[in-house]
């Protein structure tokens, strides 16, 4: 391989997919911004996107280990910046010298994931982890050793870091994703949101609350074609790349997430264009609310939704503006976190692991 200055370890056809992806690349632009002549290269191990790492990808990283090894022995970089299931081999196997920042971002490394699917669903989603779980303990094992062998970590949620501390005993850097702020709250508007549909994202509960409130509307960003068992006043809407279209016409954004999300990018930044969110209590969401107020600490009870769904509807159009304030202070924050992180990062790659 040749020598470069940062090798970026990630899955490269998912670079911009997600929050993770997103921040990752835009670490990447701000680091060559400030270092204009620094060669990077990215590497996702090889990997062929559509078929090897995305439907058993723990099968294939196992498959494919010695590939991911070669490729870190391979490298002699003065910065390694990784994430994503491909980094601990590719860390596990760099030289000595090399100073690597490690990105964890996602709770399924600790495999945080609980089974809410129903039926026929549920049985073969517990099969399908069944026949993963000496993957699942190999990958564990080699993440563990990754973040011993790292750096320097980063976490995107106060969440986060405390579970990189539960499973390496190491303090992370927390580095808030920088999410759009508008310089004004868009105009209020009358329909209730969601982002994405399916269990672990709560669609059950919004139905829930669909039919409990025949006269609210409802509206649910997917990426499928069209939305199963739903009452006439919830309609479904593509994915939107601009934040902005996703918001509009807003009264009130749900992230009743069943799953422990890292982050809750969508939560913070429904509220940079001055739409409340009402957020389920697990994972990195209550931090990105500004009060108990928006948070649902029952939030796999139906009833306990629909308990907090009344007052913060009725109350949403008076809070955009404490909303909208939050997720400012909020981008403070994590521009603060940016610079300190970019600083690091830029003393790894001059000074390598004794600048440590």
């Amino acid at each position: 391989m040749t020598v470069v200055d940062v090798l970026l370890v990630t899955r490269q056809f998912a670079m911009r997919w997600g929050g993770a992806e997103h921040s990752i690349a835009e670490v990447l632009d701000e680091l060559t911004k400030a270092h204009p002549k620094v060669k990077v290269t990215v590497t996702d191990g090889g990997f062929d996107p559509p078929g090897r790492l995305r439907r058993l990808p723990l099968v294939a990283l196992a498959r494919d280990r010695g590939l991911l090894r070669a490729v870190g022995g391979g490298a002699a970089p003065r910065l390694v910046l990784a994430q994503s299931m491909v980094a601990p081999t590719v860390i596990n196997a760099l030289p000595e010298r090399v100073p690597v920042a490690y990105f964890l971002r996602d709770v399924a490394y600790w495999n945080q994931w609980p089974n809410n699917e129903d039926g026929a669903r549920r049985w073969a989603k517990a099969a399908y982890r069944l026949a993963l779980a000496p993957f699942t303990g190999l990958f564990q094992r080699e993440n563990r050793k990754a973040m011993i062998r790292a750096d320097l970590l980063v976490a995107n949620s106060v969440f986060m870091a405390d579970r990189i501390r539960d499973a390496s005993a190491r303090d992370s850097l927390v580095v808030f994703p920088r999410t759009p702020v508008a310089g004004t709250p868009l105009e209020p508007g009358s329909m209730v949101g969601l982002a994405g549909d399916g269990a672990d994202k709560g669609g059950s509960i919004v139905r829930a609350l669909a039919r409990r409130y025949p006269d609210v509307r409802f509206r649910i960003h997917t990426r499928a074609a069209s939305l199963d068992d739903v009452p006439p006043n919830v309609e479904a809407a593509p994915w939107e790349r601009e934040p902005a279209k996703l918001y509009q016409n807003l009264r009130l954004m749900l992230v009743p997430s069943q799953v422990a999300e890292a982050y809750g990018r969508v939560a913070l930044e429904a509220q940079g264009f001055g739409v409340p969110a009402l957020v389920s209590h697990i994972g990195g969401l209550p931090e990105n609310v500004p009060s108990s107020l928006w948070r649902v600490a029952d939030y796999r009870s139906p009833e306990a939704w629909i308990a907090a769904f009344e007052p913060a509807y009725r109350t949403a159009p008076e809070a955009r503006e404490a909303a909208h304030g939050f997720a400012q202070r909020r981008r403070i924050e994590a521009d603060r976190q940016h610079r300190e992180l970019i600083l690091r990062l830029a003393v790894l790659m001059e000074h390598g692991r004794e600048g440590n």
